[in-house]
Parts: C-alpha cells; structure tokens; sequence
C-alpha cells in the first residue's frame, strides 16, 4: 500500500469514529457551510447589480437622486449578508474547532491506553523518547493540521465551487480564459505537495530519533557525569539535530518555493482576465459591473487556494504524523491482552514448564534449551547460575512479557498464553532487582492506586519491616516519595517493593535477586521478610546470594539455557557437582 493511501485510510480508520461521536456538532457544521459559502458568492454579485443596475444608468442620466433609494436598500442587504455570513463562518469555526480538538483529546487517550499495553518486546526494539514523539509532538502537529488545514478545507473548497459557479453564471468566457492556468497550478501543487509530504515524514523520523536519543541521555545523566562524556554526548545529539534542521529546511524551501508560485499564478490570472476583459468591454460585450465582479472573485477565488499552499505544509506534517501515530495503534498485541474474560478466584495450584525453548529473535541462538519442571502451591524455586544462563528468561517467560516460547508453559493445567492477562495479573507478583517508584505517597506506591484499605498496608509494611524507616518519614504512609524515590534508599525502595507485591494478593510471588544493592542492615531485614514469604507463599526466586536461596525446596541450576541440576540445598552439596562448585565460589566471596 502506498503512504498515500495509507495515510487516508488511517485518517478514516483513526479519526472517522472519533468525529461520529460528535455528529451533532458535525450537522449542524453542514448545515451552516452552504449559507457561508452563498453569502461569500453573492457580495461580489451585489456589487455587480449595484453598478449596472443602478449606478451607470443613473450616471449616463446625470441624476444620482433616482437611484438612491434602492442603493439604500441593496446596501441594506449587502450588510445583512456581511452580517449572516459572518456568524455562519464563525459557527462552522468555533464548532468544528472544538470537535477537532476533543477528537485529539479522545486521540491521545487511545495511544496512552494503547503504550500501556504494548507487549514488552516493543519496548526493546522501540526507544521510550520515539513513544513520547508519538504522545506529544506527533498529536501536537496532527491537532493544529486538523485544526488549521483538514477541517478548514472543506469550506474553502465549497467556496471555490460557488465562486466558480457564479462567475460561469456571469461570463462562461471569461470564466474559461482564468480557467486555463489551472491545470499549471494543479500539476505545481501535485508535485510540491509530494515533495512537502515526503520531506516531513523525514523531518518526523528525524525529530524522534532526536528525541529518543535526549530522552536515553538524561536517563543516563549520571552516568554522563561520572565518566566525563558530556562532549562525546553533545556532539553526538548534534548530528541528529542537524539531521532533523536539514530535513526541515527541505521542507519549508518547497512550502514557500509553492507560495510564491501560486501567489504568481493568482496576479497572472488577473492580468489575463483584465487583458481580454478589456477587449470585451471597448466592443461591448461585457458589462462594466461583471468585469468588477469578476476582479473581486479572482482575490476571492485565489484567497483559499493561497492559504491551501500555506497550510499544506501544516497538513503534511498533520499526515506524517498520523502514520507514526497509526503504526503504534495498530502495533498487534498480546491476544491474552485483548481476553476480557472475567478473573476466576481460583488460587494458583501449579506452575509447570515442558520442554520449553526460547529465543529472543528468529535468527538469534536458543537462550532456553528445552527445560522442565514443576512448581506446586506452597513450594520455594529457586534459580540459580551464571550470568547468561537463562534464569531471567525464565522469570520474563512466567510473566509473559515474551511469547513466542516452543514447548510448554501450564498454569493450573491451562496454557500460558491463553490465559487472560488480568487472571495472569491476580496470580503473579514480581520483586525486580531494579525497582521504580513513582512519583506519589508511600502507601499510592505500595498500592498502585488500587483500592487497599490503610490497616492492610500498615500490617504488610510491618510485615515486610518497611514500618521501621515508614515511621520516621514525615506523613508515615502518605509521606511523599519523588519520582523514581531518589529521597529513598536502595534498601527502602526493595522493602516498598516487597510489600507492593504483598499487597497485589498474588499466589506466586516472583523475586529477582530481592537483596541485591543494599546494607547489610537492610539486607538482613529483606532476608527475614523473604523467608516469611517463603513459609506462606509460593516463590520463585532468582538469586546470586546463598542466603537468599538456600531454604528453597527445590533449587535448579542452570548453564547455558540448560537444567543441570535439581534438587534442595543438602541434596545438591552432596552430589559435589555445578551446585556445590558455585557454593563454594559464594563462601569465598563472603570471606
């Protein structure tokens, strides 16, 4: 499919039902646009009454007086007609300006909502600062296009007929003479609109790949910092500026090389029109008051075919930005996303992998290599291994954020990826290694803004020992946390994220490497609430620390996608294989 026609065809996909809820607004736009564009036709041909009907007679008379009267009175109309057609061009503006802003509002809600439920993959292969275009600039630029060029269209081409009617009505001659500069504005405008459109979609790519790259910088600003690499990052988001005011100025040479070409054509064709008008008026062929009307359509005429070339740039960069827009929307998900079927109160009973295999993308290697176990409700997994080995797979395969597995994955004897993802969501909780706290209270990021009453997350807090540093904070529960908790501690944070995961009332409790980055003070807290949850949940749990996995029932170990061993803590040392040889690696470590 063409960008042409893919363009169209997601204006009418994307935009088409947001505007039929607000039809009404939208009819009473149609009903209005005919009493503009009639009123705008019938000034100029006002004038033309006013000058051959009355005002020439009554000079060749030399007496003003007897037509002063119905001068009066066409005046009189000629206001009335200034007036309605003023309000009905304010009508139709106001109104289609507030549908096509709450169009964009509805517009940007569905890109929000959609982001969110993007499989995670997308995020792999997409940087976060391309998906902030596609929010904020891209809906910015699709807005004002809708806005100022789209919608304006419609009664600027509805004028243009009307004006071309009467002047046909007036003067078909003449009329075919101004005619023959439009096929030479056509083929300009075709192949400029081409230029301008392709240029844009350019300039669009390029102000995301920018944007990405800042966003992926400040990100990383202390690490920036740190090592020095102010210079090397600056000189590196030059080069994709200069990418991007390169493709801009591509852009504005065709949108002003087309301005001045139709600005041009338009005092051309009043030169051409004046050139055989003029004949036609010595020989008595053409009236004094058609020819002034005709004058007065030409500037009408050409009026909305200037601010067409001036808001084709607008316009273009509306469309290039609805098909960014468009590829996220239609971005396929997850099918388990698009289950609504209903969350059964069913406890997790088992988790079990058969011969599962995984890899990452089509033509890179196998990071799973055909594992199997099982998990009952109650038991303590623990994964254990080197880096690379596959352990994290494993977690992001339970928590589906990546499918595509071969194999095997059951939960309660029901395959993964045909279970719905709130069901999914109601089972399993994970701890992450990294964790992020939003900007809010403590209790809004133990909650996640659900619902929780203050007793249950006071008993889960003391539970998980977060109370302790909780009632020093200034506000307790609702003392606030800045985003992303920098005025909390790596501990604090891991002891927020336990209790968010408790507080979820999930079966399955997911820990990746829990302990990880913190005091040891913290980490003896964190290991004594770990092993809580291991007596009254059941876990998996990914870990580097011996602590943190030797309670587990069952311990796997794993090596390059494989399983090459399984068991508990004392039957795994008596074997002196991979197990014990990593054991014995975490001790020296600890001396």
């Amino acid at each position: 499919m063409g960008k042409g026609r893919r363009q169209r065809t997601a204006l009418v996909q994307l935009i088409g039902p947001l505007a039929w809820r607000h039809r009404g607004k939208l009819g009473i736009v149609l009903l209005v646009m005919p009493v503009a564009a009639g009123m705008a036709m019938l000034i100029p041909y006002l004038t033309k009454v006013a000058i051959d009907d009355y005002i020439v007679p009554a000079a060749e008379q030399g007496n003003l007086d007897l037509v002063y009267q119905p001068l009066m009175t066409l005046v009189a109309l000629a206001f009335g007609v200034v007036v309605v057609g003023y309000l009905a061009d304010a009508t139709y503006t106001i109104l289609l300006q507030r549908v096509g802003q709450s169009v964009i509002a509805e517009l940007r809600e569905i890109v929000y909502r959609k982001s969110l439920r993007l499989p995670r993959r997308y995020f792999d292969d997409h940087p976060i600062g391309s998906i902030l275009t596609r929010v904020t600039s891209d809906m910015e630029a699709l807005g004002e296009g809708l806005a100022t060029g789209v919608l304006g269209l419609f009664l600027d081409s509805l004028k243009t007929l009307a004006f071309l009617g009467m002047m046909f009505a007036l003067n078909w001659r003449l009329t075919l003479v101004l005619l023959l500069l439009g096929p030479v504005l056509a083929v300009l405008t075709w192949f400029f609109q081409r230029q301008v459109r392709a240029s844009f979609f350019r300039s669009r790519a390029a102000l995301s790949e920018a944007t990405g790259y800042l966003q992926e910088i400040l990100s990383g600003i202390k690490t920036i910092q740190l090592y020095g690499a102010e210079a090397r990052v600056i000189r590196r988001f030059k080069d994709r500026n200069r990418h991007y005011l390169k493709a801009q100025n591509v852009s504005n040479f065709y949108d002003a090389l087309l301005f001045s070409l139709v600005e041009g054509i338009s005092t051309l064709a009043l030169a051409l029109m004046l050139w055989y008008a003029g004949g036609q008026l010595l020989a008595g062929l053409l009236t004094l008051g058609v020819l002034v009307a005709f004058m007065e359509y030409i500037q009408r005429l050409f009026v909305p075919i200037r601010e067409f070339t001036q808001q084709l740039a607008v316009m273009q960069r509306a469309l290039a930005a609805l098909d960014h827009i468009n590829q996220l929307v239609r971005e396929p998900l997850d099918p388990a996303e698009e289950n609504d079927a209903p969350v059964l109160d069913e406890p997790l009973e088992s988790v079990v992998f058969d011969n599962v295999r995984f890899r990452y993308r089509p033509h890179e290697p196998e990071v799973l290599k055909g594992i199997s176990f099982r998990l009952e409700r109650g038991q303590t997994l623990a994964i254990v291994g080197a880096t690379g080995s596959g352990k994290s797979t494993v977690i992001r395969l339970i928590t589906r954020a990546y499918g595509g597995y071969q194999g095997s994955i059951r939960i309660n004897g029901r395959e993964l990826r045909e279970i719905p993802a709130a069901q999914l969501h109601r089972w399993i909780s994970v701890v992450h290694q990294g964790v992020f706290l939003f900007g809010g209270s403590v209790a809004f990021n133990m909650a996640m803004d659900r619902e929780v009453p203050r007793e249950t997350l006071a008993r889960i807090s003391r539970y998980v020992h977060a109370d302790i540093f909780i009632q020093r904070l200034p506000g307790g529960l609702d003392a606030p946390v800045n985003q992303g908790g920098i005025n909390l501690s790596a501990g604090q944070g891991q002891l927020i994220s336990l209790a968010r995961a408790l507080v979820a009332g999930s079966d399955l409790i997911v820990m990746d490497e829990a302990t990880s980055s913190v005091d040891s003070i913290t980490e003896g807290l964190i290991q004594d609430a770990v092993e809580k949850i291991y007596r009254d949940r059941t876990v998996i749990a990914i870990a580097h620390r011996l602590s943190t996995i030797r309670d587990a029932d069952t311990i796997l170990v794993m090596e390059q996608g494989h399983i090459v061993e399984a068991g508990n803590h004392r039957e795994l040392l008596a074997r002196g294989g991979s197990y014990a040889e990593l054991v014995g690696k975490l001790e020296t470590v600890v001396e």
